[in-house]
C-alpha cells in the first residue's frame, strides 16, 4: 500500500486587533507582529502543504482587523483554511462588527468555501487527494460567549456527509474543544470553554463510526492539550497571542489502512515580559511533541510509539 506524506500546520487564537485596542494583561503587545512572525516561519517549513487557523482570528470582530489578517496572510506561500471562533462574529447587529454572513463573504475571498446547508459556517473540502478537511461553527454568536454548541442540523449534516466520503482521512476543525468525558480534569477546569458534553459525545460517535480520523483540532483554551479517545486524536493548539506564542506543525504518513501523525510546537519569540502563568501553559512533553498511531476502521491497531 502506497504511503502518502503530508505536512501541515495549525495556528490558533491570533486575536488581531487595532493598535489602540484593549488587551488582556497576558496578551502579546503586538498580535500583528506575532502573526507576521508565524507567516515568516511557515514560509520556511520544508514541504508544507497547507495551514489551518482554528478560530479567534481577530479579537473584536472588527472589519479593520479582518482586512489586516488577509493582508498579512497574502504573504503565506501555501493555501490556508479558516474556522470560526467566538471572537470572530457578533450576531447582535452592533455596528462595526462582523456577523456570520460577513465572515463567510470574507472567507470566500481567500479560499473556496463549499458551505454546508446548515445555516452556519460549516464546510468540507479536500485540500489533497484522500484528505478531507471539515470545519464546524460552534460559536453561539453573542460576542464573545465562550461556550461552544453544535446544533442538530450540524450534526445531521456531518453524519450524512461522512457517509459520502468513507475512504478519506479526516481533519476536523472546531474552535471550542469537544472534550469527550467530564471525568477529564480539563473538562472540569474549562467547562465554560468547551463544547457542551452531550454534543461532544454525539460528535465523537460520528467520528468513531467514520473510522478514519487524523485529528480533531481546536484552540480557544490558550492551553495546549493532547488526548486520544478510541483512536481519535484531539489536540488543542498553543495560542499565537499568548501567554505563550506558538504554533503546531504536523507530519502525516498515511495509507488506506493506517498512518502515523507526528506533531511539535514551534515557539515564536515573544516581545515583552512573560506573565506569571507562562510556565503552566508551556505544557508537558506529550503536549509539545509526540506521535500518534492512526488506523482505519477494521484495520489492526499499531502499537503506540514511545515519545
Amino acid at each position: 500500500m502506497a504511503t502518502q506524506r503530508i505536512c501541515f500546520a495549525q495556528v490558533s487564537d491570533v486575536h488581531l486587533m487595532p493598535e489602540t485596542g484593549c488587551r488582556c494583561w497576558w496578551m502579546s503587545d503586538s498580535p500583528r507582529h506575532q502573526l507576521e512572525a508565524a507567516v515568516a516561519h511557515l514560509n520556511q517549513v520544508p514541504d508544507l502543504h497547507f495551514v489551518v487557523f482554528t478560530g479567534d482570528l481577530v479579537d473584536q470582530a472588527d472589519p479593520q482587523s479582518f482586512e489586516l489578517f488577509q493582508e498579512i496572510l497574502a504573504q503565506l506561500r501555501v493555501p490556508y483554511y479558516l474556522s470560526l471562533g467566538n471572537h470572530d462574529i457578533d450576531t447582535l447587529g452592533r455596528e462595526g462588527r462582523f456577523n456570520r454572513e460577513q465572515f463567510i463573504r470574507w472567507c470566500q475571498r481567500q479560499f473556496p468555501l463549499p458551505l454546508a446547508p446548515t445555516g452556519y459556517v460549516d464546510y468540507s473540502l479536500s485540500p489533497l487527494p484522500g484528505i478531507r478537511l471539515i470545519a464546524l461553527d460552534a460559536s453561539l454568536g453573542q460576542f464573545p460567549l465562550p461556550q461552544g454548541v453544535l446544533r442538530p442540523s450540524q450534526l445531521h449534516w456531518l453524519g450524512e456527509h461522512l457517509q459520502a466520503v468513507p475512504e478519506e482521512w479526516l481533519i476536523l476543525l472546531i474552535h471550542q474543544p469537544p472534550f469527550i468525558s467530564p471525568t477529564h480534569m480539563d473538562a472540569v477546569l474549562f467547562r465554560k470553554y468547551r463544547l457542551r458534553s452531550e454534543q461532544a459525545a454525539a460528535l465523537h460517535t460520528l467520528l468513531a463510526d467514520h473510522g478514519r480520523v487524523v485529528a480533531v483540532l481546536s484552540g480557544h483554551l490558550h492551553v495546549p492539550r493532547v488526548y486520544v479517545q478510541d483512536g481519535i486524536p484531539y489536540l488543542t493548539a498553543p495560542p499565537l497571542v499568548g501567554p505563550v506564542s506558538a504554533l503546531r506543525v504536523f507530519e502525516l504518513d498515511v495509507n488506506p489502512r493506517r498512518g502515523i501523525l507526528r506533531y511539535h510546537w514551534v515557539h515564536l519569540p515573544e516581545p515583552g515580559p512573560r506573565p506569571l502563568w507562562h510556565g503552566l501553559v508551556m505544557g508537558v512533553r506529550r503536549d509539545r511533541w509526540g506521535q500518534i498511531p492512526l488506523r482505519a476502521k477494521g484495520a489492526r491497531s499499531l502499537p503506540a510509539v514511545a515519545q
